[in-house]
């Protein structure tokens, strides 16, 4: 009894009577008035469909879905597609993603020297790093460290350092926390560093935390010890287009002079320690120096969304420009970050300007690989013109609909020459990509549409760094050597029931 009324009164229940009462709704009125009611939604679809047609800016994959939900089921997908529509945000929020942009250009400043160096040294990093500098303002550095962590263990150790270094400010952003031995680890340096006199900032994303902690209030609480805590896009009973677009960072800002970003969340599963899915493969990245910056924009930037709040960025920014601080270091780093009310997707873009830039080799690893036709046809494209593409997935899948989906496309990689392979110990659940051993791609951005469009995602392009990059190519070679290729006869093996979910998922796969 106990556990039916935690159910009933779960966030996951609660959030699934509101869409159940909005689809209850139209049924009504569809059943009092009629065919006449069902009639007018028909046209109504009909006329939504021209209009997404004449769209021309959309992912034709998006257009097809809603055409096919709506000419399908016009009340239902003309309903849902008013719900969860992906365009660029009501006024209020453009306004608000407006003000951001125009106050991160004047904060950011990228350097031409640096600029003019790049394009001297490593001119493959050109083209994405002013692309990325272009589109977002966040402009790449030299002179910032790098240090690549290869697991969750290698992560929480240097969270948990730089936490307990901290002086000045500690900045926090993730998709998920957990309960657990990460999770309370974090939380008694943060009590202990708020009452120091430290502040403390922490950004939640309300999905992604949902349920994860059996009192609902563990979050309001952390108030209570001076932490600073809001949570991302909060859920609420109307659900509506604003509940997909989540906040899938992972940040990590201390002082301002150092910085994480990476695929791992702040719970056990990410070191390792706690999974049903055997090994857990997952890595980040480390940076100090003047580049965290970037990411002490970014958040702050979140912080104003989620909180409301008008922060003053220069209180946290550093000076790097005394020689105690100046830190020396070969090649360039450029942290980034974007969102759903960005005018282009500009994780699919720079991923396809790291893709076109490979002469040789790329390896690229991802949990999901459900793309959309342009970054498709680049990866097939790079394998077609001679460069080795290997795609690194997961061998113990997290969503079986989601690993089908993902299998679906296996085939028409193949038979392009993308050699494929699975991690046989578990679940692969790292973002990278690496073009070259120049280019490196470490960061939060799946090979999905959720990631490459509904999701603030964040990551950092590391350029020519060459112990970064080697140890991230070193990385991926011991990968490499506990996967198992997939051919087209393990293709061809699959059961039926997987190919069958494979196809029908992939039509709707743009609202996965």
């Amino acid at each position: 009894m106990k556990r039916l009324a935690k159910f009933f009164t779960s966030s996951k229940f609660i959030l699934f009577l509101s869409f159940l009462c909005n689809v209850i709704v139209f049924a009504l009125f569809a059943y009092y008035l009629g065919t006449i009611f069902y009639g007018i939604f028909a046209i109504v679809g009909l006329f939504l469909c021209l209009y997404l047609i004449s769209r021309s800016n959309d992912n034709p994959a998006y257009k097809f879905t809603w055409i096919l939900a709506i000419l399908v089921m016009p009340l239902f997908g003309t309903a849902l597609y008013l719900y969860l529509k992906e365009h660029k945000g009501t006024k209020k929020q453009r306004r608000i993603w407006q003000q951001s942009t125009f106050k991160n250009a004047s904060l950011l400043e990228q350097d031409a020297n640096i600029l003019d160096n790049i394009q001297k040294h490593s001119p493959k990093a050109y083209s994405p790093a002013r692309y990325i500098e272009h589109t977002t303002f966040l402009p790449v550095y030299n002179n910032t460290s790098s240090t690549y962590l290869k697991n969750g263990e290698e992560y929480f150790n240097a969270l948990f350092n730089m936490l307990k270094e901290a002086k000045n400010f500690i900045f926090l952003e993730y998709f998920i926390i957990k309960p657990g031995k990460m999770w309370d680890t974090t939380f008694e340096i943060l009590k202990q560093k708020a009452r120091d006199g430290v502040e403390v900032k922490l950004i939640y994303d309300d999905f992604g935390c949902l349920d994860r902690f059996e009192d609902k209030l563990t979050f309001a609480k952390l108030n209570n010890h001076k932490i600073m805590t809001v949570p991302f896009n909060k859920l609420g009973f109307r659900f509506n287009q604003l509940g997909n677009y989540r906040d899938h960072r992972k940040i990590v800002v201390v002082d301002g002079k150092e910085g994480l970003c990476g695929g791992i969340n702040l719970a056990d599963e990410y070191a390792s320690t706690d999974t049903p899915f055997g090994v857990w493969k997952d890595a980040g990245i480390k940076i100090s120096g003047p580049a965290v910056w970037n990411l002490t924009v970014l958040f702050l930037n979140s912080w104003e969304l989620a909180s409301k709040e008008t922060v003053d960025f220069e209180k946290y920014r550093v000076d790097y420009n005394s020689n105690e601080k100046a830190i020396k270091s070969t090649g360039f780093i450029q942290p980034f970050g974007s969102g759903p009310l960005n005018p282009e997707p500009v994780h699919r873009n720079n991923y396809i300007k790291v893709i076109n830039s490979a002469v040789n080799e790329l390896i690229m690893t991802t949990p999901y690989f459900i793309l959309d036709n342009t970054i498709k046809d680049a990866i097939k494209i790079a394998a077609k013109s001679g460069v080795k593409v290997k795609l690194i997935m997961p061998g113990i899948p997290d969503k079986k609909w989601v690993y089908y989906l993902s299998r679906s496309y296996y085939a028409e990689f193949i038979k392009s020459g993308v050699e494929i392979y699975e991690y046989t110990p578990g679940f692969v659940h790292e973002k990278i990509m690496l073009a070259d051993k120049d280019i490196a791609v470490v960061g939060s951005i799946n090979l999905d549409f959720r990631s490459l469009y509904l999701h603030y995602e964040d990551a950092v392009c590391v350029y020519n760094c060459s112990k970064t990059i080697d140890d991230i190519y070193e990385d991926l070679t011991n990968t490499l050597s506990s996967c198992h290729q997939i051919t087209l006869r393990d293709v061809k093996k699959r059961k039926w029931y997987e190919k069958f979910c494979g196809a029908f998922i992939k039509l709707f796969a743009p609202l996965m």
